[in-house]
């Protein structure tokens, strides 16, 4: 057993939410309280003194693309500001592919155009020229959308010019000639096939690679996940590094399609059922994409529309530059004169076909969590998805939406009388702020509404989506309380939350979207015992100090993980 005393405790639990000390015994929390009591309840027990220092509950990312996250990391960084043109990508490219045999998957991640001089990807004639005996994979830093070369295409048998994928967006040159750039369901066989290939390659390089990446994880105090989009190759993967005991962080899997994560995963209807399995490795719900990244599905008033064009320009004149316009360069407009808006995205299901998948799901046990992100998308997963089932066992998470960046002023309330879990990530709102305000979106249309999502009651469980972005959870809960921009502009939208309400959105509202809210999330007696213990307590600093709080020391299971 061990006592923990001498420093701040937050319990997260509300009804109790400071402590003098806690106990532990085993992988469980024995007792939570003033000190005297709690030494009491654990006779003879490993005094640890905290310093000074808070003790907390774990954080949970609740959105975390974990498994091939950890894959693809390992790749080739084209991460700003790693690299800042098309040349750096190419030479990074290319020193890769001396390494290694000719014919295999040269893998590079990370590439953002907005951060580009050129303010585009490579091309395929430019990856041919860099890379002709590799076939090339470059992976978009949203995940969204790759960059392939003509030896890909050759690798998975699939002819330049006739390949045609539903839900997906083939980009082309003025000749109708492939850039290369391969877009939502475009990228799936080319991202499935080079993890196939990878994975067959070295399956201990993948081993590795997941405990390096956990690592990573600890030292930031995470010490639960929910991966949100596991195929059953990468699934078969989890599965033998938790027989191994390689696994320590606890993993809650959503599945998603073989195929790739954004088709649809029928085949995954008759698999295991959400709230299967034990720590560290469980099923959650059933994945299902309505939208793509950022071709998010979009509709806006074209008065909004206009005044946006005209926001825009304004900044093309204020910054000297025509950065403002990449974003819009990057997700195409069209111009719906009967609707009387415009419209932008990819939805990958008609709403009947949608509503029947979910019926499936739900019918055979399962919860399922709808990626949204625009207004049209998060309307048509709020018409398909039924109420979370009040009577949920432990593991089983109530129905949620992914993302729910974009939605009308009514969303919010009709996904409460759904019982909705939301994961919201709110360090997105730094990295595409200074965009979004560019574009005069922000203050026109809902964005990442965090106080009106807890203000109706829902659950908003804090997350990252990494590798797309940074996943601290101290960097989150800093960007849910200050809602700025990168460059430190605010969005003065009124949808900041506290630091008290940000700390439960990555601990007791994350714990309860995973079903998991009798495991986690709070300290409290006979729960598992996933603690982190930061330098300072951040509910009394102001939130412009956050950044000096940072994480001393990481306990998973009751055992130490960090340092």
């Amino acid at each position: 057993m061990k006592l923990f005393t001498g420093g701040t405790v937050l319990t997260m639990d509300r009804g109790r939410p400071r402590a003098d000390a806690v106990a532990i015994d085993g992988d469980r929390i024995a007792a939570v309280g003033e000190a005297s009591a709690v030494r009491a309840a654990a006779p003879g027990a490993e005094e640890v003194d905290l310093g000074g220092a808070c003790l907390m509950p774990g954080f949970i990312d609740a959105h975390h693309h974990f498994s091939e996250g950890a894959l693809i990391a390992s790749g080739v960084n084209l991460h700003w500001p790693a690299v800042n043109t098309v040349g750096d990508i190419l030479a990074r490219v290319r020193e890769r592919a001396a390494e290694i045999p000719a014919g295999e998957w040269v893998l590079a991640e990370g590439y953002d155009e907005r951060w580009l001089v050129e303010g585009r990807a490579p091309t395929l004639a430019e990856l041919d020229a860099a890379c002709p005996n590799h076939p090339v994979l470059l992976v978009h830093f949203s995940y969204h959308e790759v960059v392939v070369n003509t030896r890909a295409h050759e690798k998975m048998g699939l002819r330049l010019h006739r390949f045609d994928p539903a839900g997906g967006e083939i980009e082309r040159d003025r000749r109708g000639w492939p850039t290369g750039r391969m877009i939502e369901n475009a990228a799936a066989p080319f991202y499935m096939g080079a993890i196939r290939a990878l994975l067959a390659r070295d399956e201990e390089a993948y081993f590795n690679h997941l405990a390096r990446y956990q690592e990573r994880l600890f030292r930031k105090g995470v010490t639960r996940l929910y991966d949100p989009a596991v195929s059953p190759l990468i699934e078969g993967m989890l599965r033998r590094a938790a027989e191994r005991g390689l696994l320590c962080v606890s993993v809650l899997m959503m599945p998603c399609s073989a195929d790739g994560m954004f088709m649809p995963p029928r085949d995954r209807l008759d698999g295991p059922r959400t709230g299967a399995g034990a720590d560290p490795l469980r099923t959650g719900p059933l994945k299902v994409f309505m939208d793509g990244g950022l071709r998010c599905a979009m509709r806006l008033p074209l008065l909004t529309a206009a005044a946006g064009v005209i926001a825009t320009l304004r900044q093309v004149a204020r910054q000297r530059s025509l950065a403002p316009l990449r974003l819009a360069k990057l997700t195409p407009l069209r111009l719906d004169l009967a609707a009387r808006c415009v419209r932008s995205g990819i939805l990958f299901y008609e709403e009947d076909e949608a509503r029947d998948l979910v019926r499936a799901a739900v019918e055979r046990g399962m919860s399922v969590a709808i990626h949204a992100e625009g207004n049209v998308a998060i309307d048509r997963a709020l018409r398909v998805l039924p109420p979370s089932r009040a009577n949920r066992g432990v593991g089983v998470s109530p129905n949620r939406i992914e993302h729910f960046f974009f939605p009308d002023p009514d969303a919010v309330g009709r996904a409460g009388t759904l019982g909705l879990a939301v994961a919201v990530q709110p360090t997105i709102s730094e990295w595409i702020g200074d965009q979004l305000l560019d574009i005069g979106l922000i203050g026109r249309q809902p964005f990442m509404p965090l106080r009106a999502l807890l203000d109706a009651g829902l659950v908003v469980a804090g997350s990252s989506d990494a590798p797309v972005v940074d996943f601290d959870p101290l960097r989150g809960i800093r960007c849910a309380v200050e809602r700025k921009t990168a460059k430190g502009r605010p969005l003065n939208d009124g949808q900041q939350v506290t630091v008290a309400e940000a700390l439960e959105m990555y601990t007791v509202h994350a714990a309860r979207s995973g079903g998991l809210e009798e495991e986690v999330g709070t300290l409290a007696p006979g729960k598992r015992a996933d603690m982190v213990v930061l330098s300072k307590d951040p509910t009394q600093w102001p939130p412009s100090d956050l950044a000096q709080v940072n994480v001393v020391r990481t306990i998973c299971g009751g055992v130490d993980v960090y340092p």
